[in-house]
């Protein structure tokens, strides 16, 4: 599956409410349903929910409350919560309060989720949700496909 900064963008936020197709088309469809609940157990609602719909679908509402959701997870203890709903302008570290340690460990998660790799040259660049997501998608785009129709 091929996903762009332009096809994502595309879509309309509120597209996140709406059904999507059927499981197997979008960037998790390697994850079954239960796998995804499994993986992002004790996580926010957002981070299983997105995660869940972009099993079929790529739309970048999904992405930014799943990538939200894993990074919330993995704020330092004593962070206050963030205000408002998930946003691709966040800031990582003055919005979110995630220091080094925290970004490391929720890109661990990511990189096992998605099933790509960032390294640590890449990591430090990410400063906002929309950031990651745009990184994400350039990731899954250059690597092989993988499953057994590959």
């Amino acid at each position: 599956m091929k996903l762009s900064d332009t096809t994502l963008l595309a879509v309309p936020p509120a597209a996140v409410m709406e059904p999507f197709p059927a499981p197997g088309t979008g960037p998790l469809a390697h994850l079954a349903d239960s796998e995804i609940r499994h993986l992002l157990r004790g996580f926010p609602g957002s981070a299983i929910s997105g995660a869940l719909a972009l099993r079929s679908g790529a739309r970048i509402a999904d992405f930014e409350a799943c990538l939200f959701g894993i990074l919330v997870f993995y704020r330092p203890h004593g962070t206050g919560a963030p205000d408002g709903a998930p946003s691709g302008t966040a800031r990582l570290h003055e919005d979110l309060g995630l220091d080094s340690l925290s970004m490391s460990e929720a890109m661990f998660k990511i990189e096992d989720l998605f099933q790509i790799r960032v390294d640590n040259e890449e990591l430090t660049a990410i400063t906002t949700i929309a950031d990651a997501r745009r990184l994400l998608s350039r990731k899954m785009q250059s690597q092989p496909p993988t499953g057994p129709d590959a």
